[in-house]
């Protein structure tokens, strides 16, 4: 009786023990026996400005599972982003059970398709979403717990999947450069004769100050130090040259790209001048012209051009001239008698004058001898043309045929004087001596 009893206690331990094990290794192989999957997102942090667009790929690591089905659902804040451009293309999704569909204003997206045949892949791309960054702050996309993923087995097994989640930052666009103008000095390639500029500039919402400086280099930065928000501002009494003003603007703390705008200033004349003149006298008419001359520099803007103006002295003082524009020289035609004041302004690019005048009188001594002497003088050309004709006739035939005569008697006596004496010829008596 007590064997019996050792036996069926035996018999007792070794079967709670037998079910003790059995559920101690259920519990523990439960989890392990379902396929994994992983979704996930790329890349996995970043920071992107405010208004720019930027592509979030959502990849899948099958974990070495053969699956075929896929339906994905994202979530992302929508207060921040808003899709722009979702795509397909690339997909390991062969055919879509439903189109991919998005929702910008609960912030969803929806994507559902099968891969025929299967796939085993470490990162195969389902699908690209180009996101715009819309609001500052933290943005957050992440897949929803409702997403799932099958496996290719025949069965439609569901897998355990890994749901990824990305968090962005979303910073501050930095402002552009501000849009300047100036209504004095309207246009930076022309001068102007004004030094006291005006400028004035665009204020775009969320700019809060602007910092600004006007100097002579044309690469400053302005500091960091906030000039206040007003959209204008003036300056006095600036020196002749070539100014620039910079200015940049804060918008939500951050400070943006300079700008800056050229105003050329330039209010000095051009240089002192004197014009000249010179006569000229028609040979028929005799009527007198002048030529006045004129040529000054400028040293800044540059010459423009020249206007001329002639006062007719014995007008009335009241009488102004008709300033016209002309080159240098300036023809005036002159009458008799005639007494002129002959006026010529330069001008710069700038819009100053240099004034500068001559007085123009008729050379009565020319005129006045032309005309009353007009008979004698051509009786006086025509006696001169005369007697240089006798005389080149004179000296042509006569006297220079003489003149050449002598020349050649005289060299014949001189050739006749050099001529040596013929040779002695000795006695006969002697020549058998030699």
């Amino acid at each position: 009786m007590k064997k019996f009893f050792c036996i069926i206690t035996s018999a007792l331990c070794l079967f709670f023990l037998a079910i003790g094990a059995s559920a101690q290794t259920i519990n523990l192989n439960a989890s392990a026996l379902i396929p994994q999957v992983s979704l996930f997102l790329s890349p996995n942090i970043g920071s992107f400005e405010e208004d720019s667009t930027f592509t979030v790929p959502i990849l899948i690591d099958t974990k070495g599972n053969n699956i075929n089905s896929i339906d994905l659902r994202l979530k992302f804040d929508q207060n921040k982003l808003s899709i722009v451009g979702p795509s397909g293309e690339n997909s390991i999704i062969g055919v879509w059970v439903e189109p991919p569909v998005y929702d910008n204003t609960l912030g969803t997206a929806k994507y559902v398709g099968v891969i025929p045949g299967g796939i085993i892949t470490s990162s195969g791309l389902i699908s690209s979403i180009t996101f715009k960054a819309k609001g500052v702050g933290r943005a957050t996309i992440s897949l929803d717990a409702n997403s799932k993923v099958l496996l290719n087995d025949g069965q439609g097994t569901a897998t355990r999947t890994n749901l990824g989640r990305v968090d962005y930052t979303i910073f501050t666009k930095a402002s552009p450069g501000v849009n300047v103008f100036s209504e004095t000095h309207p246009f930076p390639s022309e001068w102007y004769n004004n030094n006291n500029p005006v400028f004035s500039w665009e204020k775009e919402a969320g700019i809060t100050e602007f910092s600004y400086v006007l100097d002579n280099k044309p690469g400053t930065v302005p500091d960091n130090t906030a000039e206040g928000d007003d959209i204008t501002v003036q300056f006095k009494d600036l020196k002749d040259g070539i100014w620039y003003f910079h200015i940049k603007s804060n918008k939500r703390g951050i400070w943006g790209s300079p700008s800056t705008f050229i105003t050329r200033i330039d209010t000095s004349p051009p240089a002192d001048f004197k014009p000249t003149t010179d006569y000229l006298l028609a040979s028929v008419a005799f009527i007198e012209r002048a030529l006045v001359s004129f040529f000054t520099t400028d040293n800044l803007s540059g010459i423009d051009h020249y206007e001329v103006g002639v006062i007719d002295k014995s007008q009335p003082a009241t009488a102004s001239p008709i300033f016209i524009e002309s080159e240098s020289p300036f023809q005036v035609a002159l009458s008799e008698g005639a007494n002129l004041h002959v006026v010529v302004r330069a001008f710069d690019r700038a819009g100053n004058v240099r004034e500068s005048g001559i007085d123009i009188a008729t050379p009565f001594f020319i005129n006045n001898f032309v005309k009353n002497n007009s008979v004698n003088i051509i009786l006086g050309i025509l006696i001169a043309v005369i007697s240089l004709l006798i005389l080149h006739y004179l000296f042509g035939h006569h006297f220079l045929h003489h003149f050449r005569k002598a020349v050649k008697v005289f060299k014949e006596d001189e050739i006749g004087d050099n001529t040596p004496p013929p040779p002695t010829v000795p006695p006969a008596d002697l020549r058998q001596y030699t």
